[in-house]
């Protein structure tokens, strides 16, 4: 084996892997300097001198478990910020009490019933990308194990006549994507997280990607899957269709481990595109903007992907490094001779397959974005997204060493809702902070439109103090200001993060109690004793800033 087929290092408490950043900009560092002034750098400890608590002794197990002080650490929370908050100052740590790696579907299924005979809490682990406190240990009486399911990864079948593959619930993007281009297939599936997220993990949180619009979501994807719980397991054969009663995958879909542990998941993929290509235009008003996207969807234009950018994210964008600065100066300087100044819009649409059909798609995106005033500056902003799409979550631990915590989170809405939400939720989160004198800074875009409606993704901005503490409540008052705006604006609690711990208060606000009562039974049949992930999805204690 040679360097090169090393596996990579994951980082601690940050996200990513050694050797990869993404610093941010001067530009972007004086910006926040000026909207929210001078930021303290937040400390970071070495995992070595984190006092971790003595693991409770474990049952017998037919799986052996590790009980590493650092494998217990790494697997104790996911990449939500509060998480690498608590990882970098090594305090409120509640690491789980073993580690195991099933290496098949029976060794998972033998574990499960073991736990679940002796009592045994389990959190089922695939990336560890989760932001919504998905795989974070729970504070139980009864020990705890974490699964990690990285030994159940890679391409198990491949039906190319049908384009249908067969996935290990703990492969990877890059592996999903390996697997298959090796067949001239992909999935298309790319969410910010597809560097570390898996199959399982798409799969349990109901994950949506960044070509949505053309790929689709991943319960569009789902044609089978297998599922190991307590009670069982249960198997859904790849169809094309059925009417043979409620639809089980879908109902497994977001289900967050709640009713069992996905094992594989057969998915619909597709012949890898000759070409995909990204261009950029920028609109004189969001107005402007949001009905250039309604229409696109509308009238079935069929890109693989719209991103339109509010102002603000705009000039963020840009002094981020959507282009280099060259290019960004030349883009400034012709939309002012054209006669877009600020606040203006920039609208990213891509599209994929045969070249002649992808030149044709986007051209006739571009005339109907020309009917609304846009400026089309061509593919060059384009080109550097498709390449640092998945570097920018790197972008938060530069943004922490200088001081500044930064957070995401995203709803979904009906067109007619667009503007109310949008506008209650950045007042909302600006004022969040109010309480602390402390300003906030808040971005959004729309993407992941559908004719009806869209996703709006909200990014925010706070300055950091030296307080771990103080920070995680800074950054729970913002999640509950913006929580509180999009359930009365009629919003999703989540487009494509998913429940988790952290969005579980207002989940019955979305579903309604007979629907929150649905799963909850079913969860019960699957898991008599509860000792799946029991506090996500459907306990609503408010644990922000646990």
């Amino acid at each position: 084996m040679n360097d090169t087929d090393q596996p990579r290092r994951r980082r601690y408490a940050a996200w990513g892997f050694e050797g990869e950043s993404f610093p941010p900009s001067p530009e972007l560092l004086q910006w926040l300097e000026r909207r929210l002034g001078q930021g303290q750098p937040v400390p970071r400890v070495e995992p070595s001198a984190v006092a971790i608590p003595r693991a409770r002794e474990l049952p017998p197990l037919p799986v052996s478990a590790s009980t590493g002080a650092i494998d217990r650490l790494v697997h104790s929370r996911g990449q939500g910020l509060p998480d690498i908050l608590r990882l970098r100052s090594g305090a409120g740590i509640v690491p789980p009490d073993g580690v195991c790696r099933p290496s098949d579907d029976d060794e998972l299924e033998e574990l499960l019933r073991a736990c679940d005979r002796h009592g045994v809490i389990v959190v089922p682990w695939g990336g560890g990308t989760s932001v919504t406190g998905g795989v974070n240990v729970p504070r139980e009486s009864a020990p705890v194990l974490t699964v990690d399911l990285s030994r159940l990864s890679g391409l198990r079948q491949l039906d190319a006549t049908s384009r249908l593959a067969t996935f290990g619930a703990g492969t990877t993007g890059p592996q999903v994507e390996a697997a298959l281009s090796a067949h001239g297939f992909t999935l298309g599936h790319f969410p910010q997280s597809w560097e570390l997220s898996t199959v399982g993990g798409w799969v349990v949180t109901r994950s949506s990607g960044q070509e949505s619009l053309g790929y689709g979501r991943i319960e569009d994807m789902i044609a089978g899957l297998r599922l190991v719980a307590p009670a069982g397991h249960l198997e859904l054969i790849p169809l094309p269709g059925n009417a043979a009663g409620p639809e089980l995958r879908t109902f497994v879909a977001g289900s967050e481990g709640r009713l069992g542990i996905l094992t594989s998941a057969t998915l619909r993929v597709h012949p890898v595109p000759e070409r995909t290509t990204v261009r950029a235009a920028f609109l004189r008003s969001w107005d402007d903007g949001v009905d250039t996207v309604r229409e696109l969807t509308q009238a079935g234009v069929p890109l693989t992907m719209i991103r339109l950018s509010d102002p603000s994210e705009t000039r963020v964008a840009l002094a981020v490094g959507l282009a280099s600065s060259r290019f960004a100066f030349l883009i400034q300087r012709y939309l002012r001779a054209r006669k877009i100044g600020e606040p203006s819009c920039l609208m990213l649409f891509g599209a994929a397959g045969h070249p002649e059909r992808v030149r044709d798609v986007l051209d006739s995106a571009t005339t109907v974005a020309r009917r609304h005033r846009a400026v089309v500056v061509g593919s060059g902003p384009g080109r550097h997204w498709l390449a640092d799409r998945f570097r920018h979550p790197y972008l938060r631990d530069g943004l922490l060493d200088a001081g500044y915590a930064t957070d995401t989170f995203e709803t979904a809405v009906p067109w007619s809702s667009v503007e109310e939400l949008r506008t209650a939720v950045t007042a909302a989160v600006a004022g969040a902070l109010d309480p602390w004198g402390e300003p906030t800074a808040v971005l959004c875009h729309l993407s992941h439109p559908y004719p009806d409606g869209t996703s709006l993704y909200f990014t925010f901005f706070y300055r950091a103090t030296t307080d771990v503490d103080e920070n995680v409540a800074r950054w729970a008052a913002v999640k509950r200001a913006a929580m509180a705006a999009i359930v009365s604006t009629g919003g999703t609690i989540s487009h494509h993060h998913g429940v988790g711990t952290w969005h579980a208060p207002w989940l019955e606000a979305e579903t309604g109690r007979l629907g929150r009562a649905m799963v909850a039974e079913t969860s019960r049949l699957m898991d008599p004793h509860g000792i799946l992930n029991p506090q996500v999805l459907l306990d609503p204690t408010d644990r922000l800033e646990s």
